[in-house]
């Protein structure tokens, strides 16, 4: 058995694009198409900083780090064979080689399939941390009807400064501004607000990708000093019935990340979601030097 840092980029990709396709190897952070994985692999990594385990001139393990920016890292891997004591020493070889060569980097994201042969107690040889689970939810027809009747409206100019206010309260770190969402709004792209005794307490932001006969969720918010009081519900379930409204949409699909589970079984799958994925999210984050 050897670590040797990437060189030929077919093997790795070819490697990388079967593995990824199995429950107990995905990654989330690596692409599903292996032209993709090929191109990433190209312009993303170097010797530096991307190691594959080989035994007998097989392939199996591989760990990288794919830059984020000047001090965070999306980690390509684990992806392992096994889980035996001598691959498990290997992998947290490559994985203090990284650190050492890397210095700058204070926080590496992990995230797994929740069925990963490494997930949860075996990610504590390389000291990352669980944070939190994303779930895929995904309906395949409209809600049932509700007796409540939904407060909501499409997005119009003179609620620009509330929502805008909501949006930015709720996504301090987000890359998409209140903005982004305005200007995409058209025969795909729609913005509900839920509006009750004249207050904008929530919205809801919608997208249909006719190709792919899908709508997503990409955002949800409501007010927090107006949380359990059933707008979250009332919302999605009205999103979800306009998705179905579009002759093109077969499936409306969410995500969400979440530590409880129980949030999913009283809101989503109330509305009529099922899971379809659970990815873990780990974090690593440099000790500081004493």
């Amino acid at each position: 058995m050897q670590i040797l840092p990437l060189k030929e980029i077919d093997p790795i990709a070819s490697y990388l694009h079967e593995k990824n396709k199995q429950e107990t190897n995905y990654v989330a952070h690596i692409p599903q198409s292996i032209e993709d994985i090929k191109n990433d692999l190209s312009h993303k990594f170097d010797e530096n900083t991307f190691y594959y385990i080989e035994d007998h001139d097989t392939i199996i393990g591989i760990l990288g780090f794919e830059s984020v920016d000047d001090e965070t890292a999306n980690v390509w891997g684990p992806i392992v064979n096994d889980t035996s004591e001598e691959t498990l020493s290997a992998l947290k070889e490559i994985w203090e080689t990284l650190l050492n060569d890397h210095p700058y980097i204070k926080y590496c994201h992990i995230s797994l399939h929740k069925d990963h042969i490494l997930n949860n107690s075996k990610l504590k040889r390389l000291h990352a941390g669980y944070v939190e689970t994303q779930y895929t939810l995904e309906i395949q027809q409209p809600p049932l009807p509700i007796d409540k009747q939904h407060q909501m409206t499409s997005y119009s100019k003179p609620y620009y400064y509330a929502f805008n206010k909501l949006h930015s309260n709720s996504f301090k770190h987000s890359d998409i501004s209140a903005d982004d969402i305005i200007d995409s709004l058209d025969d795909n792209h729609a913005l509900y607000l839920y509006i009750a005794e004249g207050l904008v307490k929530g919205y809801i932001y919608l997208s249909i990708d006719i190709p792919e006969k899908l709508a997503t969720i990409p955002n949800l918010a409501s007010h927090h000093d107006y949380r359990k009081q059933g707008i979250a519900f009332q919302m999605i379930h009205f999103a979800t019935t306009e998705a179905f409204n579009h002759q093109d949409v077969e499936t409306v699909r969410i995500y969400v990340d979440s530590k409880k589970h129980e949030q999913i079984q009283l809101l989503y799958e109330k509305v009529g979601f099922h899971i379809v994925n659970e990815t873990h999210h780990f974090k690593y984050v440099r000790p500081y030097d004493v």
